[in-house]
């Protein structure tokens, strides 16, 4: 499988990678090609829905660099892109992602949800809002309510999540020092979800500010969860 050498070009505003624009080649470092070729062959059948947070994902954020890398191996990758990064509101966050999950119709879906998108994925997950999803997996979710960062008052209509056990199967990956989440907070929450919680270290936040690359740990957090799910997708899928 050809890895392209090519640098990943920049976009010009955070989340504003186009969802169908031509991928330009990205450079998939040696120590990351196997976790790629790993996740490649775990998402074939599936469609992977990539839902970022806060500002959305800049160019060197782990998600955009994995739709480059997922699209250039013929995954089909849909993204979010809200009208508005900055000044989020839930019902249009709401509406943005129900309309780019609806253009994923000839598979089932792996929502691919980072902070503020985690959020609003589960949220809606609960609340059965969402067709055709085969799971979530949620990365360093915001939790809104005990948040008192500077940020807290432009997230605050995110703040309610779910106390019950989710309609899907989900995977949350935390770490140790992310001011948006704590790992016992987390250890709870996946509990009460009945989702599978890994374990990603120190390294923040895991978002824009983490320098962590195409973050092959995650490759394969992903790759685990996506094999773990029902073997014949489409008729385990539940509506929710």
């Amino acid at each position: 499988m050809p890895f392209p050498s090519a640098p990943m070009a920049p976009y010009p505003h955070a989340g504003d990678l186009p969802c169908h624009a031509p991928f330009r080649p990205v450079a998939v470092p040696p120590d990351c090609a196997r976790a790629v070729r790993r996740l490649v062959h775990a998402l074939a059948g599936f469609d992977v829905l990539i839902v970022p947070g806060l500002d959305g994902s800049l160019p060197h954020h782990w998600q955009s660099r994995w739709t480059h890398i997922l699209r250039q191996n013929g995954i089909g990758v849909h993204r979010v892109r809200q009208r508005d990064w900055a000044r989020p509101t839930y019902r249009m966050w709401t509406q943005t992602l129900r309309r780019t999950l609806g253009q994923a119709r000839d598979r089932p879906v792996i929502i691919v949800a980072h902070s503020l998108g985690a959020a609003l994925s589960v949220r809606m997950a609960a609340a059965r809002e969402l067709e055709n999803v085969a799971g979530a997996f949620l990365v360093a979710l915001a939790d809104v309510a005990p948040y008192r960062g500077a940020d807290r008052h432009r997230v605050a209509e995110f703040a309610a999540l779910p106390t019950g056990r989710l309609p899907i199967p989900a995977m949350m990956v935390a770490g140790h020092d992310d001011a948006w989440l704590s790992l016992p907070r987390a250890r709870s929450l996946s509990h009460a979800w009945g989702a599978t919680l890994r374990d990603a270290g120190r390294v923040g936040h895991i978002g824009n500010q983490s320098a962590i690359g195409p973050w092959p740990d995650g490759m394969d957090m992903l790759a685990d969860f996506a094999t773990s799910l029902p073997a014949d997708h489409e008729d385990s899928l539940e509506t929710v």
